[in-house]
């Protein structure tokens, strides 16, 4: 008998009860799996955060727990939003690796401490403390992931166990040089790197294939190709654009790297025929893939003097675009077929979608038009932030439909 049932009633560990109903007793519903605390926990600082930074910007705040105020927006909604969401996401699929049982029970719930030391402690402590609270959580997801991959058999792809110590490591730099703007943005530039990085590698398997099985559900002829060379050659053509946007985000060769990684992985989307598509839950996918494409080239068009677009829009291109719709969509496909079918939680979660590309949209196009700049600013946060705390509300949903299951 495992640690995690030995303490059950005997009545509870019938002939009849399934391993995971087993685990869910045992851990209990939330701390089961890791995805679920981790992935509310992001979904809530998202809903607060922007429309706290919102706030800050309109009243002239200009430093919040000892990091400039900009420097601090980027921290929380870079190192502080994307750690839980991959780490819940790495966590719950590590059994595809080493086979073993994923995070739960108690050691979750003490990574979810960490996590939430690490927003809260910088606040109010000094630098040394604030450094440590905020490392804590990084370093030991990055422990738990490293182990893993040692344990893991060959074959299996490993791309977010190795991308998360990159962002660990960023994020402690970033708060160690948060007094100096320009390493402090080349850091914030290297999350959002290995994010983008992430959506290209998982989302470049996960979106095909959710729409080649539900394209050859409907009996439909043409579906997506296999994972083949192409995508490979499209995945190196973005691992060398990335960095160097990261360290030379105005050059010209930066631009052309960029522009040609945009146009590679938009003929990649194009492949996999989303607009055959009837499902919002895969369409969304396909829509957070489409952000990627468009960060990517409004990048490279932010480097050409003469182009006209902004850097801010092609930043937020890659978060509030890329990151918050992509993630978004993966936190809701997980919650809403990893549990019991709760219909009214799906239809929050495709409003919450909708809401989070609305609210993306509004905040690049504010950096085109100075008349109305706070208006698109103050609307796109509402939206985006709106549309994470109905991810939240959905997941209490998942939670009540389980007990009642």
């Amino acid at each position: 008998m495992s640690p995690q049932t030995r303490h059950l009633p005997a009545a509870t560990l019938s002939a009849s009860t399934s391993p995971a109903r087993v685990r869910r007793l045992a851990d209990g519903w939330w701390l089961a799996v890791a995805f679920r605390p981790l992935f509310f926990a992001a979904a809530l600082q998202a809903a607060a955060a922007v429309p706290l930074w919102v706030w800050i910007y309109t009243a002239g705040v200009a430093e919040v727990a000892g990091l400039p105020a900009m420097t601090w927006h980027a921290h929380e909604m870079v190192f502080g939003f994307l750690p839980p969401i991959m780490a819940g996401y790495l966590l719950s699929a590590t059994p595809n690796w080493s086979g073993r049982l994923p995070t739960a029970g108690r050691p979750l719930a003490l990574l979810v401490g960490l996590w939430l030391a690490g927003r809260l402690v910088p606040l109010v402590a000094p630098l040394p403390l604030a450094l440590a609270a905020d490392a804590a959580f990084p370093l030991a997801v990055s422990a738990l992931l490293i182990r893993e991959m040692r344990l893991g058999r060959s074959g299996q792809s490993r791309h977010g166990l190795m991308l998360f110590p990159v962002l660990a490591v960023a994020a402690l730099a970033h708060r160690l040089l948060g007094d100096d703007p320009a390493m402090a943005a080349t850091m914030a530039r290297t999350g959002i790197a290995v994010a983008a990085l992430l959506i290209a590698a998982v989302g470049g398997r996960l979106v095909p294939s959710l729409t080649r099985n539900a394209l050859a559900g409907r009996g439909a002829e043409r579906v997506p190709a296999p994972y083949g060379r192409f995508d490979i050659f499209v995945l190196l053509a973005t691992s060398v654009a990335l960095p160097a946007w990261v360290l030379a985000p105005d050059a010209l060769f930066s631009a052309a790297l960029l522009a040609a990684a945009g146009l590679l992985q938009l003929a990649r989307l194009l492949r996999w025929r989303g607009w055959l598509l009837r499902r919002g839950d895969i369409l969304a996918l396909h829509a957070g893939y489409a952000w990627l494409v468009a960060g990517l080239l409004l990048a490279a068009l932010s480097a050409l003097p003469q182009s006209g677009v902004p850097a801010d829009s092609a930043l937020h291109a890659l978060t509030a675009g890329a990151i918050g719709s992509m993630t978004l969509a993966v936190m809701s496909r997980l919650t809403t077929t990893r549990g019991p079918g709760d219909h009214a939680g799906q239809r929050l979660c495709l409003i919450a979608l909708a809401a989070v590309n609305a609210g993306a949209l509004l905040r690049i196009s504010a950096p085109l038009s100075a008349e109305h700049y706070l208006h698109l600013i103050g609307s796109g946060a509402l939206l985006w932030s709106f549309a994470y705390l109905l991810f939240a509300l959905a997941q209490t949903r998942q939670f009540r439909a389980d007990r009642r299951g």
